[in-house]
């Protein structure tokens, strides 16, 4: 059976530099944009092709010299997109897209992602929409072994987000307003909703900071930045109904 599927990428294109920058447009960071907007075109033809699976895309970022350049690339799976002046926050960049699709049901799923990251081959592999742990709302990971929790709640990578249809209704729940509040989506959503653990999960059960210049990441890394080959939390997996106690020893 085909399902449908919409995609949003979200924040800022052609970026430069690391955690806290805010240098958009520059030349020098050109082809490693367009090499991880072109991941997502192919990511979006493995969709089709080996798990019958068809995408539209919404783009919601900011203005830079290379606008018609990024649209050209996703043009034939695009629907609509924003390109704002002024910075707005990754939280009205994701909501505002969300309020711009007319029915979000026709959707089997709503996948958020960061647009300046670049998947690689592996994230082909573990995205399985359909499966049937793929039934709840998923982050890629949860942030390194010794950093895991908020709360006494995982503490999720908030570069990506899946979301199935029977979810919707909480999608705005979704908060990134504060520095830290992707990070505590977990805790939000148990804290703030009807929610609980059965309801939320991983794409992966190995732990990994959100950041691909501090930690490995196996499934993406954001461009324009170092990439760090050294896995901190190896040999570590996330069981999520493991019993969740902070010591001095986790």
């Amino acid at each position: 059976m085909t399902m449908n599927c919409l995609i949003v990428f979200l924040g800022e294109t052609f970026r430069m530099g690391g955690q806290g920058t805010r240098s958009i447009g520059s030349d020098q960071s050109y082809s490693e944009q367009i090499k991880a907007s072109k991941s997502h075109i192919a990511f979006i033809e493995d969709l089709k092709e080996r798990k019958c699976c068809r995408s539209d895309v919404y783009i919601s970022t900011y203005n830079t010299k290379f606008n018609s350049d990024l649209l050209n690339i996703y043009s034939n799976v695009l629907i609509g997109s924003d390109f704002y002046d002024e910075r707005i926050g990754y939280n009205r960049l994701l909501h505002n897209s969300v309020g711009k699709i007319k029915d979000l049901s026709i959707y089997d799923f709503v996948f958020f992602s960061r647009i300046d990251i670049c998947f690689k081959d592996e994230f082909f592999n573990v995205f399985n929409p359909g499966y049937p742990n793929w039934d709840k709302i998923l982050f890629p990971s949860i942030c390194w072994f010794r950093d895991s929790k908020v709360g006494n709640h995982p503490r999720v990578n908030d570069m990506m987000i899946y979301i199935p249809k029977r979810y919707y209704n909480y999608i705005k729940n979704i908060a990134y307003e504060a520095y830290y509040d992707g990070h505590r989506m977990w805790y939000n959503l148990i804290g703030k909703t009807d929610l609980t653990y059965d309801d939320l999960d991983t794409m992966l059960n190995t732990y990994h900071d959100s950041d691909s210049a501090k930690d490995f990441n196996p499934i993406y890394y954001i461009v324009n930045r170092p990439i760090c080959i050294k896995h901190h939390s190896e040999g570590h997996i996330f069981h999520k109904n493991a019993i969740f106690l902070r010591s001095a020893n986790y």
